[in-house]
């Protein structure tokens, strides 16, 4: 006898296809999105809300599910929508273009359960009536219930109010599955069998284990769904007329750590990191359409992830901030893009250091050479693409700016090397814990040679359905079922990597080894400027915080001093000794108040500066005072035992000179102590680093995956690395210390070296400027000689013609053209060279000429005594000329702004040496000593600070000089007065 027997499912195999399938909860996210993709979604969303019992829910704006649709395709287990064309039809694309489908089991929607056991299903169509549903996943766990035993309850209704009116009976429908109801007495008997059977084995031996069939009525009966958990969806918000909704309670912890309420400890915080990390790329984000890659597709698909706070959203994951992109990471340093074809041949362009070294399809890599690429239907792998960047893990090795530098570097948490297929993540290629393409197992072996670490890697494989068919996922989405095509894959992916790394990126690439020391050697020369600019801030901040907070200290000293010297009267011994402590007393505090390591630029605090500096001279010249009248009076009285004066200004002197020394030795003795303790933790962590690096080299020698020779070699590299970045740590600490113990001042040569180079920075700017406004005079000059003729000839013609209106004022200003460009001639750089006899006489005229309707305007005096007249000496006109021009246009400048009564220059002689003078206002006393540097000005206008470096530059080529002078017998006007010193001149 023959019989014939069907399966009997039993209701644990939903559970066994859905909840345990799934590897965990960003996964069956990951699932539900591409479901809602295939419904050819535009949005997708997943939404946390905070409340008492935190609900989630998943929203789209697909074409959403009918009554029938429901019932005959979401509630039958393995439909595959490939297979039913009905769902592509251009109605339910609402204009997407056709979709490959992402679904292949049929068995995706059964990921919800991995979100929490509670879920409620509201779907819509176009044009049609919602349809609800509600169903607990914790039911299809009792192994005892047959499958058809479990009845979902579902409700259609038109209008979205009537959903909230319906929930309390599907909840009662719902728990009709665990205790049965009066309409089928036999269900009910099988339902009551299996629930007790099912607690029973549960509760056997834990006298505290709640009976699954209560636990579950409980959550049904105590479940809230509300109004605002369906707020956001875009149905709901009438904002679309289709999509679908999955409404979770009593969901897992994953979902709890996104919450802001959730503890944060290490793992809630792990939790959510994995999440974010897992979702934050769903779609592609290195696609370009400046790119070759055929398979780098938009999917034209946007998401979501957001918590509830009340009625306050925050942000978890939003595709549109995503941090990385093509754009970003074809910035980075090194790139490698391109195509892999059917024969597993690369082909594309490699950026290298910061530079394209090979563009459009010009960089090739080969397959290996054992390695066969299969061509059968079931073993294909069709062509794919191929995106990845990173940068130098070292800042000293790297071209990148320090912005850009840092910038990568904080988007490490969004690195990895990820594969998405059709536009769509595909998990968990690019998980910390996932290493397909064996990345970090290479880079064990040798990093330096590996090159690519995933923590730095910023890429992906592009995949396709329709060119790929054979890399088809694991029923758990745990990655591709391991046949041939994902072995193949896998192998031409790090075969890839491995070619680009040796000969472009890795340590043994010639070409790394060719670019490399240039590189680091213009990093440390980068790295030393930046620390100079960072010196020179700290210590004009430091400066200026100085002179903010003394200023006023020292304008209260001023004040209270300004009647101190009129007033002291020493007559007797006991004043005298109160004028010494006056002294003592008014030294000290201004040696506390002194200023040390004037910045180059002062910018705003100039004027303050310069304030203070007038006034310490001011100070420092009553005390002065104060002691010329000691002197005197010492000298007067003679005190009978000097030695006790002597004895006790010592002892104040001393007990002044300790409070001090006190101050500073503590300050330094916290110092040392903290930087001892930095030290110490840096020795010992530099100890640990050999063997940290070089021990896993042992263990790869005793597996037998390294040899031995390169085992030793690697271990040589890397003591030479590890010993020359120590050598850099600690002996140039050693050296200064060194420095220190020999008593120079580390901080004071860094500040002056820092000083001098801005200064001497702005002054080659400045110079540049300057070269140009030669270049410019010599090129205006050359092209006024070259026309004068032609001008003169043309004026002479005129004339000859009779008298054209306004040709004498053409003649006039021409005039004046030619004498300016007379001028000219020995300031050009081509000047005339030649040495000729040159009189004091013709230096006069030459002035009074150049001067002529400055000094007739601003009836300024230029006069020049007779010996001034007689002297001569043998010199360039081009280095002569300008010195005095130079001179006398300042005082001219001065003359003029001070508006002084009845103004004179004065050229005159004394003790064989020339004497240039004016009546002005005279230079201030804090400016005398930076007279002659360049760029140095106190004019408001039109001054380039050039002028008196060029008189001192041009008169030292000749061996002469030239000074300020404050001498009494040099002093021949109340004003400025210059003193020339003539290498070979004759005043007889």
């Amino acid at each position: 006898m023959i019989e014939t027997l069907a399966f009997r499912t039993q209701a644990r195999t939903v559970d066994h296809l859905g909840r345990e399938q799934i590897a965990d909860c960003p996964t069956a996210i990951s699932e539900l999105w591409k479901n809602a993709y295939d419904a050819y979604a535009r949005n997708v969303s997943l939404h946390v809300f905070d409340d008492p019992e935190p609900v989630a829910a998943v929203f789209d704006d697909g074409h959403g599910m009918g009554y029938d649709e429901f019932v005959n395709r979401w509630l039958v287990v393995g439909t595959d929508s490939k297979f039913d064309k009905n769902v592509s039809d251009a109605a339910d694309r609402d204009g997407l273009p056709r979709r490959t489908k992402q679904g292949q089991k049929g068995i995706g929607r059964l990921s919800s359960a991995n979100l929490g056991p509670l879920l409620l299903l509201v779907s819509k169509r176009k044009n049609q009536n919602f349809v609800a549903a509600l169903l607990d996943w914790r039911i299809f766990e009792n192994p005892y219930l047959v499958l058809s035993d479990i009845e979902i309850p579902i409700t259609t209704f038109a209008n979205k109010e009537e959903l909230f009116q319906r929930l309390p009976e599907l909840f009662d429908r719902l728990t009709d599955n665990i205790w049965g109801n009066q309409k089928d007495e036999k269900r009910t008997s099988r339902l009551k069998l299996a629930w007790e059977t099912y607690d029973k084995a549960v509760d056997d031996g834990d006298l505290f284990s709640e009976k699954p069939s209560e636990l579950i009525a409980k959550t049904i009966i105590d479940a809230r769904f509300e109004e605002r958990h369906l707020a956001p969806w875009a149905v709901w918000e009438g904002l679309s007329e289709k999509g679908t909704a999955l409404v979770v309670s009593d969901i897992n912890f994953d979902l709890r750590a996104l919450l802001p309420s959730a503890e944060r400890d290490s793992n809630a915080k792990r939790t959510k990191d994995d999440f974010v990390s897992t979702l934050y790329a769903f779609t592609d984000p290195y696609v370009s359409s400046d790119s070759s890659e055929f398979n780098a597709i938009d999917p034209n698909f946007s998401y979501e992830v957001k918590t509830w706070d009340a009625n306050i959203s925050h942000g978890v994951v939003e595709d549109d901030l995503i941090s990385v992109s093509r754009e970003i990471t074809e910035q980075m340093e090194h790139v490698l893009s391109g195509n892999i074809d059917e024969h597993g041949v690369f082909r594309g362009h490699v950026k290298a250091y910061g530079e394209w070294r090979k563009l459009g399809s010009d960089y090739e890599i080969l397959p290996p050479a054992d390695l066969s690429i299969p061509k059968g239907p079931t073993t294909i792998v069709g062509p794919f693409s191929f995106h990845v960047a990173t940068f130098e893990r070292d800042r000293g090795n790297s071209k990148l700016s320090d912005e850009d530098f840092a910038r990568f570097k904080a988007m490490e948490d969004h690195s990895g090397f990820l594969i998405f297929r059709d536009g769509l993540r595909v998990l968990p290629y690019g998980r910390e814990a996932n290493d397909f393409f064996e990345i970090e197992t290479r880079r064990s072996i040798n990093a330096g040679r590996e090159y690519w670490n995933k923590r730095r890697m910023f890429g992906r494989i592009a995949l396709s359905r329709d060119l790929n068919p054979n890399l088809r996922d694991k029923a758990g989405r745990e990655g591709f079922i391991d046949n041939r095509a994902a072995k193949v894959l896998r192998a031409l992916v790090m075969n890839i990597l491995k070619r680009s790394a040796y000969e472009y990126f890795g340590s043994n690439s010639d070409f790394r080894k060719e670019l490399l020391p240039d590189i680091q050697a213009q990093n440390a020369k980068e790295k030393a400027e930046r620390e100079r600019k960072g010196l020179a801030k700290k210590n004009a901040k430091k400066f200026r915080s100085q002179l903010k907070n003394n200023l006023p200290v020292l304008m209260k000293l001023h004040e209270e001093t300004a009647l101190l010297v009129s007033k002291i009267r020493i007559e007797e011994e006991r004043e005298l000794d109160n004028v010494q402590s006056i002294i003592s007393d008014l030294t000290t505090q201004l040696a506390a108040l002194r200023l040390v390591g004037a910045p180059a630029n002062l910018g705003s605090a100039e004027d303050d500066y310069r304030a203070f500096r007038t006034i310490v001279a001011e100070i420092s010249s009553r005390i002065k005072e104060l002691e010329e009248l000691r002197a005197e009076a010492i000298e007067r009285i003679q005190p009978a035992k000097p030695e006790e004066i002597a004895q006790k200004q010592l002892s104040s002197h001393a007990s002044r000179l300790q409070a001090r020394l006190r101050v500073w030795r503590k300050s330094i003795d916290e110092l040392q102590s903290s930087e001892r303790e930095r030290v110490s933790a840096l020795f010992d962590e530099r100890n640990k680093a050999f063997h940290q690096d070089a021990m896993p080299l042992v263990d790869q020698v005793r597996m037998g995956r390294l040899g031995l020779d390169d085992a030793l070699e690697q271990m040589k590299r890397l003591y030479e690395k590890l010993d020359t970045e120590n050598e850099d740590t600690f002996q140039s600490y050693l050296d200064a210390l060194e420095v220190m113990s020999e008593n120079i001042n580390i901080e004071l040569i860094a500040r002056q070296g820092t000083a001098d180079n801005i200064a001497l920075r702005d002054d080659l700017n400045r110079l540049n400027q300057v070269a140009q406004l030669g270049v410019t005079v010599e090129i205006l000059g050359h092209e006024l000689n070259s026309n004068e003729r032609m001008i003169r000839e043309g004026i002479r013609q005129t004339r000859q013609a009779g008298e054209v209106p306004g040709t004498h004022l053409i003649e006039t200003g021409f005039e004046a053209l030619a004498q300016q460009l007379e001028f000219l001639s020995p300031l050009k750089v081509s000047g005339t060279r030649t040495r000729r006899e040159i009189t004091g006489e013709e230096i006069f005229k030459y002035l009074s000429k150049f001067f002529d309707a400055v000094t007739r305007n601003r009836r300024i005096k230029i006069s020049a005594s007779e010996e001034f007249k007689s002297f001569s000496i043998h010199e360039q006109p081009s280095r002569l000329l300008p010195v005095f021009v130079n001179l006398v246009n300042n005082s001219v400048y001065w003359l003029s702004t001070s508006q002084t009564k009845d103004p004179e220059v004065l050229l005159s002689v004394e003790d064989r040496k020339i004497v240039i003078s004016d009546n002005g206002p005279g230079i201030d006393p804090v400016d005398q000593e930076s007279l002659f540097k360049m760029f140095f000005t106190r004019k408001s206008s039109g001054g380039r600070g050039i002028g008196l470096y060029l008189c001192r530059v041009n008169l030292m080529a000749g061996g002469h000089s030239i000074q300020f002078s404050t001498d009494r017998k040099f002093r021949r006007l109340t004003g400025a007065n210059f003193v020339i010193n003539f290498k070979g001149a004759d005043f007889d």
